[in-house]
C-alpha cells in the first residue's frame, strides 16, 4: 500500500507516530509524512521520508497576517453555560475551543499553499491510506479528494475533537438559537473543503476510525472507532549518552524535567523551577534537571545535588532512575512508564481559560504567550520596545490531569501541586514516594497495563483491512 501520515510541525506530534510508521514501512509498504516545509528535516531526521509542503523558508504559519487568535473568554464560557457543562468538562471543551481550533486553522487555509499542495499530491500519488493528526485535518480532505481511505491518528492528546463535536452536536438546538455556530472545527475546514469539491460531514471530521496511542484510563468518553496501539517512548535518535549507564553509586537519581514547549516563551516556568529546586536542596538523592536558561531565569543558586543539563533523553535516562518529576507531558510521563519509573506530576486547580493581557511590554513574560516567542522570534528581534499582545496561560499542561489522575489510580505516583504546597510539603511528598515500596509495584502494574496493548507491528494487519474496506 501507498500510505500518507499528514503531522503538526511539532516533535511532540512527531515522535508518537514514528514507530507506527516505521512498522508499516517495514513489512513493505510506501510511507511519506506531510507536513509544512520547514519541518522535513525533523521527518527525515526520524528515518521517515518527508513531503515538504509549501515554500520551507516562509514563515511559520502561526506568525503570518490573518492566523487566527484565540477566542475571549466570554465566548468559551457562553458555549459551555449553553452545553451545561460541568466544571471537568469544561476543561476539556476550553482545550478544544480555545486551544486546539487556532493550530487547526492554521494549515487548512485556502490563501496558502501547504493544504492545496498536499490535495495535488495525494491526487497524483494516489494513497490508499491517508492518516491525519487531528490538527492537520487537511489530510482528510486530501485523502476525501483522490479516494483513500482515512483514519486519525492522536498522538499525545486525548481526543479533544470527538469530545467537543459530540457535546456540540448534542446541544446543536440550544447552540443555534443563541447565533453560535453548532460546527467550530466544520467552519475552519469548510473552505478547503468547498475548494476541492468535498462534503463535510462526520466522517471528513472524525475520520473513518481513529488511532489510539493512550494507555487503558487515560481517555474521554466518545464514540468512534477505536484501533487501541501501545505508545513507543522515542525522543529521535540522540548519540548514547554512556554516562547515564551506571547511575548513582549510593543514594538514589531524581530526575527533573518540565518540558519542551513551554521552556520556549515563559520566563521562570511560572515560578515551579525555583519552588522545586529549593524543595530538592539538601536531600539524600541525586538530581538531574532537564532545564534550560529561561527556565532558570530568577535562580541565582543551583542545590550543589542538582545537576544542571539542558537536554538529554529521557529514554536514555529512565533506566537509572528512581522518581521523575514533570509537566505532565504525554512523552514524558510514557518514557518513565516504560521504564517502571513512579512519578510526580505537576498538576494545579487552575482552569485551562486563557485570558488576553491588555499589553505586555517585553516578549515571553512569566506565564504569558506570544506565538513568536514560541517560534524563535526573541526580544532582539522584536521592533525596540514596542508593547507587544499575548495572552495569559494557565500554569500546567493540559496532560497533567490525566496523568496525575492514572498515576494516583495505579499507585505509581502522585500528584504535586506545586502552586499550594510549600517547600517542606514538596520534599516530604518525594521522600513517601522513593521511600514506600508501593509506588514501585504500583509504576510495574502500569507497565503491565500498557504492554497489554497492541504493539506498533500487531496493528498493521488492522489497518490494511480497514484500508480494504473503505477506500474508494
Amino acid at each position: 500500500m501507498r500510505i500518507l501520515f499528514t503531522v503538526f510541525p511539532s516533535y511532540v506530534h512527531l515522535y508518537p507516530l514514528a514507530p507506527v510508521a516505521w512498522a508499516l514501512q517495514s513489512v513493505g509498504h510506501e510511507v511519506r509524512v506531510a507536513s509544512s516545509g520547514n519541518f522535513a528535516r525533523a521527518i527525515s531526521s526520524v528515518g521517515l521520508t518527508p513531503l515538504s509542503l509549501g515554500d520551507p523558508d516562509a514563515v511559520e504559519a502561526r506568525l503570518r497576517p490573518g492566523a487566527k487568535q484565540p477566542p475571549n473568554p466570554q465566548e468559551v464560557l457562553a458555549y459551555a453555560d449553553l452545553m451545561g457543562l460541568d466544571s471537568a468538562e469544561r476543561e476539556n471543551w476550553i482545550v478544544f475551543y480555545q486551544w486546539l481550533l487556532n493550530p487547526v486553522s492554521d494549515y487548512v487555509r485556502v490563501d496558502q499553499p501547504e493544504a492545496a499542495h498536499l490535495v495535488r499530491f495525494a491526487q497524483r500519488w494516489q494513497p490508499d491510506l491517508v492518516l491525519w493528526d487531528p490538527i492537520f485535518p487537511a489530510g482528510a480532505v486530501a485523502a476525501r479528494a483522490c479516494g483513500a481511505a482515512h483514519g486519525r491518528f492522536l498522538g499525545a492528546a486525548l481526543d479533544y475533537f470527538m469530545y467537543g463535536t459530540e457535546r456540540l452536536e448534542a446541544a446543536r438546538d440550544k447552540v443555534r438559537n443563541a447565533g453560535l455556530s453548532d460546527n467550530p472545527l466544520a467552519d475552519l475546514i469548510r473552505p478547503l473543503a468547498d475548494h476541492h469539491d468535498v462534503d463535510v460531514d462526520d466522517e471528513l471530521l472524525r475520520g473513518q476510525w481513529t488511532v489510539d496511542p493512550m494507555p487503558e484510563g487515560v481517555s474521554l468518553s466518545t464514540g468512534g472507532h477505536k484501533v487501541p496501539v501501545r505508545w513507543v517512548p522515542y525522543v529521535g535518535g540522540e548519540p548514547c549518552q554512556e554516562w547515564v549507564l551506571d547511575g548513582p553509586t549510593s543514594r538514589p537519581r531524581v530526575v527533573l524535567s518540565l518540558g519542551e514547549s513551554a521552556r520556549r516563551y515563559v520566563a521562570g516556568d511560572w515560578g515551579r523551577t525555583p519552588k522545586l529546586l529549593d524543595a530538592l536542596a539538601g536531600m539524600d538523592v541525586d538530581v538531574i534537571a532537564t532545564l534550560n536558561e529561561r527556565q532558570l531565569q530568577g535562580i541565582s543558586t543551583v542545590p550543589d545535588n542538582v545537576r544542571v543539563i539542558e537536554w538529554v533523553p529521557l529514554t536514555q535516562l529512565m533506566p537509572t532512575s528512581s522518581l521523575l518529576i514533570h509537566h505532565g507531558g504525554t512523552g514524558t510521563t510514557m518514557s518513565a512508564l516504560a521504564n517502571r519509573v513512579p512519578q510526580l506530576v505537576c498538576d494545579t486547580d487552575e482552569s485551562f481559560l486563557m485570558g488576553p493581557t491588555d499589553v505586555v511590554p517585553r516578549l515571553g513574560d512569566a506565564g504569558v504567550y506570544r506565538a513568536g516567542r514560541e517560534f524563535g522570534v526573541t526580544d532582539d528581534d522584536a521592533d525596540g520596545d514596542a508593547e507587544q499582545e499575548g495572552w495569559v496561560i494557565p500554569g500546567r499542561h493540559l496532560m497533567a490531569p490525566p496523568w496525575s489522575g492514572v498515576m494516583t489510580q495505579y499507585g505509581a505516583g502522585e500528584r504535586l501541586n506545586h502552586q499550594v504546597m510549600s517547600g517542606t510539603e514538596i520534599r516530604d511528598r518525594i521522600t513517601h514516594v522513593l521511600s514506600e515500596p508501593s509506588f514501585a509495584a504500583g509504576a510495574r502494574e502500569l507497565y503491565e497495563a500498557w504492554m497489554a496493548r497492541p504493539s506498533p507491528s500487531d496493528i498493521v494487519s488492522t489497518l490494511e483491512s480497514l484500508t480494504a474496506e473503505h477506500r474508494r
